[in-house]
């Protein structure tokens, strides 16, 4: 985590959680299982990166982002993590097609919230948040990510 700027972190963060879904094998729910679990951990780890440190952060900054912008997201994250529950539930019974379409589900909301972080919120935070807020906020990552 020596980036810097919190666009680069998160947006390189969402490149390599979207890796570990392209590599699940759905056509094998029980190969697709551990793979997806993988991938949930790793995306869990990122949303709470983000509404429990970097939000906070750009809050206290910008209250106004709170009700607005922040606020899509987390609403977001609740209907990412929907989907993202029953797909791991279709996964544990072995239904392969229901979970592919829970992701189908998934994913028409995370491409959309992922661009919206990427060209407007991120970009946002690096702006109000001053280098030595940025750096507060790496830390809190580092110290989570050991956890």
């Amino acid at each position: 985590m020596t980036n810097d700027l919190i666009s680069t972190f998160f947006e390189q963060d969402h490149r390599e959680i979207d890796a570990l879904l392209s590599a699940v094998p759905f056509e094998t729910p029980k190969d697709a299982l551990a793979k997806f679990q993988e991938f949930d951990c790793r995306l869990e780890r990122h949303i709470g990166w983000e509404e429990g440190i970097l939000f906070p952060a750009v809050s206290a900054k910008e209250a106004c982002l709170e009700p607005g912008p922040i606020r899509v997201m987390k609403l977001e994250h609740a209907e990412i993590r929907r989907e993202k529950a029953a797909a791991l539930v279709a996964l544990r019974e072995g239904r392969g097609a229901a979970s592919k379409g829970h992701v189908q589900a998934m994913l028409a909301v995370l491409k959309g919230h992922n661009m919206k972080e990427e060209q407007i919120l991120y970009p946002a935070c690096d702006n109000l948040l001053t280098p030595a807020e940025r750096a507060a906020v790496f830390q809190r990552l580092r110290a989570g990510a050991a956890a």
